[in-house]
């Protein structure tokens, strides 16, 4: 099992002992955050965020009619 899915592991577990048990649901809840940001950086993933700017109401269309192409109102961030 890779360090990555351990900890996805570790999270569901305090996932599922937060659940259990009510009166430390806060610690655990924290200690599932821990385990999922260990996660994240065991899978060195690239997180992408997605931004609109007051998107038009419809697409408008770029370049030749046969390419059907439209642009997008979105601005991609990739972070990684």
């Amino acid at each position: 099992m890779d360090r990555r899915t351990a900890c996805l592991n570790q999270a569901n577990a305090s996932r599922e002992k937060a659940i259990a048990d009510p009166e430390h649901h806060d610690q655990w809840i924290d200690e599932a955050i821990e385990w999922l940001e260990q996660a994240m950086e065991a899978g060195r993933c690239a997180v992408t965020t997605v931004e609109a700017d007051d998107p038009p109401p419809a697409p408008e269309p770029v370049g030749t009619a046969a390419s059907e192409t439209f642009a997008s109102p979105w601005r991609v961030i990739a972070r990684q």
